[in-house]
């Protein structure tokens, strides 16, 4: 049966008060041991939970390193025998064909659960191994890791989402919580996309966002590193302001402000300098503009002349 959370109370159902619920599955195995696969596995090492994994870039038998700490490399039928719980942690092009693979090697109801940890995929792409009486779920870490050491480092309070049977939520709870994390469950397998398609807007997205804004400041003379020190802490501040305040009270600038001229100028002189940079450019304003004027920052008057700006600039 898959989570359906629609009319029910508390979506939102971790971390719960008190100490974090006892786990009744001690043994993990994680399948790939990239920046999430491995700080998945230290973490977990670290609150008393035996590791075994399986990757490409050790053969079975082998010891794989994360920090100081060391895991027995295993083959898929080993883990399947051992692991009480497996977590599927390689790109999202090879889970499905994992889950096959694991479904044909493990004996019934071997592992007890498997979750994978993409964040656009359903716990679907696990439908083989139900089949075999095992518990599957897509559990994903609403964060950015750009190492294994920041992957450790940024667990604590992340969001982590839910998507799959409902008797694997308390399970997920407690791992979310020795993470020191937030479990929010997502109410259908369909909803994954668009999660996660916002997702990617604000992480991947701003990085995209970030080389534009260095690209403007290399055309006022500024070198690229030197651009991109400059830029990081109004970036730090407008997080903080999102952080603190409703979106509309957030925005600063020429649009929260109404001052339309100065729009105007921005437009024209990305059309001559980096007319690709000015697509983006009138796009984003349109949808400010939309912001500022639900937020009262600008008035209906203004917003109107917003978008004609924006039309006569196309």
């Amino acid at each position: 049966m898959t989570v359906e959370t629609e009319g029910r109370e508390g979506a939102l159902v971790f971390p719960r008060r008190g100490k974090p619920g006892p786990s009744k599955m001690k043994t993990v195995g994680i399948i790939g041991m990239g920046r999430v696969g491995s700080a998945l596995a230290y973490t977990l090492d670290r609150r008393g939970y035996d590791i075994v994994v399986v990757s490409r870039r050790f053969s079975p038998g082998e010891r794989a390193a994360v920090q100081d700490k060391q895991y027995r490399v295993v083959t898929l039928f080993q883990m399947a025998e051992e692991a009480d719980l497996v977590f599927i942690a390689t790109p999202d092009g090879v889970i499905e064909s994992i889950a096959e693979d694991l479904a044909k090697t493990a004996p019934p109801g071997c592992p007890k659960a498997v979750f994978h940890l993409s964040g656009a995929h359903s716990a679907e792409l696990l439908a083989p191994l139900r089949e075999k009486g095992v518990l599957i779920g897509s559990l994903h870490p609403l964060q950015s890791f750009a190492n294994v050491k920041q992957a450790i480092e940024n667990l604590p309070g992340s969001f982590f989402t839910y998507q799959g049977d409902a008797a694997l939520i308390e399970e997920a709870g407690s791992l979310v919580e020795q993470w020191g994390g937030i479990l929010k469950i997502l109410p259908s397998p369909e909803s994954k996309v668009i999660y996660h398609a916002g997702a990617c807007l604000v992480s991947n997205y701003v990085v995209a966002l970030a080389a534009m804004g260095v690209c403007c400041l290399g055309k006022a003379g500024f070198q690229e590193e030197e651009a991109r020190r400059a830029l990081v802490p109004l970036m730090e501040g407008t997080v903080n302001n999102i952080a603190a305040l409703p979106l509309p009270k957030a925005l600063t600038g020429p649009i929260s402000r109404g001052d339309l001229e100065v729009v105007k100028a921005h437009l024209q002189v990305l059309e001559a300098e980096l007319p690709e940079i000015r697509k983006v450019y009138r796009l984003l304003s349109s949808f400010l503009g939309e912001l500022a004027l639900k937020g009262n920052n600008i008035s209906k008057e203004t917003y109107q002349e917003l978008a004609q700006i924006i039309k006569t600039h196309n």
